[in-house]
């Protein structure tokens, strides 16, 4: 029996030694045809392959920060020239506006000098009316009021009193002056009344008032002033 297990095993090993052999072996294509001059077989050359380029490479912290730098220096650029701008356009809206100012003080002064001349020449005129119409109304040496009567046919005493200056009038009876009325109201100048008899009115007599310096007339109708046209 040792016999048979000893010969197994050589069997066996035989066989295993034999594939071994019979086994082909790697050959790199790059050296499989090449000899050295003296006809032996170089040795085997490793060709590793050349790294491949990767779009999708990650970037290092140093190139993140390089790049972060930059942005805040344009963004610094573009704030710093944002503010120049905006400087330089106020800069611009104060000159402009100085000058309408001053264009406008300019007109000014001109309108001034223009109309106080127009005052002036104005001024002159209205003082000459206004003095014209004080020496027209200055009370004269009568006085300022005025007293006319006259007797009717009847007898009686008729008075008016009125004021040169206001052309106010008054007719006298038992109980004192009594205002005789105006349709309108009168202007500042000088008056004048007249009263005369006249039998052949019912009143016994006529009257009649004068201004003096526009020439307009009324006469009395009863105990009041009329126009007289």
């Amino acid at each position: 029996m040792k016999i048979i297990k000893s010969l197994a095993m050589v069997f066996t090993s035989t066989v295993v030694v034999a594939c071994t052999a019979t086994a082909p072996k790697a050959v790199n294509p790059a050296a499989a045809d090449t000899e050295t001059v003296d006809g032996s077989v170089p040795k085997q050359t490793i060709i590793r392959p050349a790294p491949r380029a990767d779009n999708n490479q990650i970037a290092s912290p140093d190139d993140i920060s390089r790049l972060q730098a930059q942005v805040t220096a344009l963004q610094e650029q573009l704030i710093k020239v944002t503010s120049d701008t905006g400087a330089i356009l106020k800069l611009s809206q104060i000159l402009i506006a100085n000058n309408q100012v001053q264009s406008a003080s300019s007109l000014s002064a001109t309108d001034s000098q223009v109309n106080s001349k127009k005052t002036v020449r104005n001024s002159s005129g209205s003082l000459k009316k206004v003095l014209q119409k004080l020496e027209d109304i200055a009370p004269n040496s009568l006085g300022a009021f005025g007293i006319v009567s006259s007797y009717t046919a009847g007898k009686q005493w008729v008075l008016i009193r009125f004021n040169r200056q206001t052309g106010e009038t008054w007719l006298a009876d038992n109980s004192g002056w009594n205002t005789l009325s105006e349709i309108d109201e009168l202007e500042i100048s000088q008056y004048d009344v007249h009263l005369i008899r006249a039998d052949q009115d019912k009143k016994g007599y006529v009257a009649s008032r004068i201004d003096r310096r526009t020439g307009d007339t009324w006469w009395l109708n009863k105990k009041q002033w009329v126009v007289y046209q």
